[in-house]
C-alpha cells in the first residue's frame, strides 16, 4: 500500500489512477484498474447516451466492489449533462472532467457527495479549477497523450509548480508508465499519478489486436503532436494518417479538410477495427517504456515491484557517503 491523500480521499490502495481512454475506459478495464487497487475511471464519451453507460457501470460493478469514478470531456465533443446527471444517479464516488471549466457541474456533483477532479495542463488552469471548489487536479505534461495544452511545459516542472501553488492534493501525467517515474512524481510532490497509455496495453482494454500489436513496437520518437491549427493540440501515435493530417494542417487547410482525419467515425474505425490507416490515437511518449502486453493485475505488480526497489536503492544509497565522478 501507497498511503497519499489521493488514497485517503478516494478510498484506494494505490494512488494510480486510469486515464479517461475515449472508447475505450469502458467497465472489463475500470474494473480491472480498481480491484487491482488503484481507480478505474469509465469514460462517458464511450457510450451513446445515459442509459448505456448506466448499464456498464452496473456491470462494472458486477465485477469488483471498490470504488471507480467517471470521467467526462467537457465541450470537446458533445453536452455532457446527461452523463453528469448518470453519474450521479449511479453514486459513483468521483468524476474526474477535463476540457472547458467544469464550474457549471462542481454545486450538482458535491451536493450529492461526489468529489470532483479536473484535469488541466497548466498552473493558471489548476489555480483556476481550485478556486470553484474542485477537490483535486490533474497536470498533464507535454509528453501525455491527448492534450498537452499550448505551453509545452513538461510533467516534471508543471507538476512541482502545481505543488507550490496549489493547497489540493495534485495528480502527475504525462509520461508515467513505470514505477520508477510513480516515484518521481511522490518526489516532485504529487499526491497521485494518472496512466492512459501505459494501460493500452493492457489485455483487459477493448482496443483492437492489430493496433496493441503496432503500439507495442513504438518508441518514444513515435508520436506527433495534431489539432494546433485549431487550438486543441493533441499528441496522437505516429502514422502515416497522422503525418497526413499534420501536412494539410501545415499547409494551412481549412477545418473541413481536416474534420476528416480527426472525426469520431474515422476514430472509431482505428480502434475498434484495427484499421491503421483511419483516424488518430491518443499516445503518450512513455510508450517508448513499454513492449509488452500484460493483465492490468500485473501492470500493477510491475509498478509496485519497480517502485519499493527504487525506493529501497535510493534509502541504502542516503545511508552511503555520496560520491561525485567527473
Amino acid at each position: 500500500m501507497i498511503e497519499t491523500r489521493i488514497t485517503e480521499m478516494f478510498g484506494i490502495e494505490y494512488p494510480i489512477i486510469q486515464g479517461g481512454l475515449q472508447g475505450l475506459g469502458t467497465s472489463r478495464l475500470v474494473s480491472a484498474v480498481s480491484e487491482a487497487g488503484g481507480l478505474g475511471l469509465i469514460t462517458a464519451g464511450s457510450y451513446a447516451n445515459k442509459k448505456d453507460m448506466l448499464k456498464d457501470i452496473e456491470k462494472a460493478r458486477s465485477l469488483t466492489s471498490k470504488p471507480f469514478g467517471m470521467n467526462a470531456a467537457i465541450g470537446i465533443r458533445r453536452p455532457m449533462d446527461e452523463f453528469i446527471e448518470g453519474a450521479i444517479e449511479a453514486k459513483v464516488p468521483v468524476v474526474f472532467t477535463s476540457g472547458n471549466n467544469p464550474h457549471q457541474y462542481v454545486e450538482q456533483l458535491k451536493n450529492n457527495g461526489i468529489k470532483i477532479v479536473h484535469v488541466v495542463p497548466s498552473v493558471r488552469f489548476a489555480k483556476k479549477a481550485e478556486s470553484i471548489g474542485c477537490d483535486a487536479v490533474v497536470v498533464v505534461g507535454y509528453e501525455c497523450g491527448g492534450h498537452p495544452g499550448q505551453d509545452d511545459i513538461t510533467t516534471m516542472m508543471l507538476t512541482q509548480r502545481a505543488v507550490q501553488e496549489l493547497s489540493i492534493p495534485v495528480i502527475a501525467a504525462g509520461g508515467i508508465s513505470t514505477g520508477k517515474a510513480a516515484l518521481a512524481a511522490f518526489a516532485l510532490g504529487a499526491q497521485g499519478i494518472q496512466m492512459g497509455t501505459r494501460f493500452l496495453t493492457s489485455k483487459e482494454v477493448g482496443l483492437h489486436p492489430l493496433v496493441k500489436e503496432q503500439i507495442l513496437k513504438l518508441q518514444e520518437t513515435d508520436t506527433v503532436l495534431v489539432k494546433k491549427s485549431i487550438r486543441k493540440t493533441a499528441r496522437v501515435m505516429k502514422t502515416e494518417n497522422a503525418l497526413a493530417l499534420l501536412a494539410l494542417e501545415e499547409s494551412g487547410a481549412p477545418l473541413e479538410e481536416i474534420m476528416p482525419f480527426i472525426s469520431g467515425d474515422s476514430y472509431q474505425q482505428l480502434i475498434y477495427e484495427g484499421k491503421l490507416d483511419k483516424g488518430v490515437m491518443a499516445l503518450g511518449q512513455s510508450i517508448g517504456l513499454v513492449n509488452e502486453l500484460k493483465t492490468v493485475n500485473e501492470i500493477f505488480e510491475e509498478i509496485i515491484t519497480e517502485y519499493n526497489e527504487q525506493l529501497d536503492f535510493l534509502y541504502g544509497a542516503r545511508k552511503s557517503p555520496l560520491k561525485t565522478v567527473f
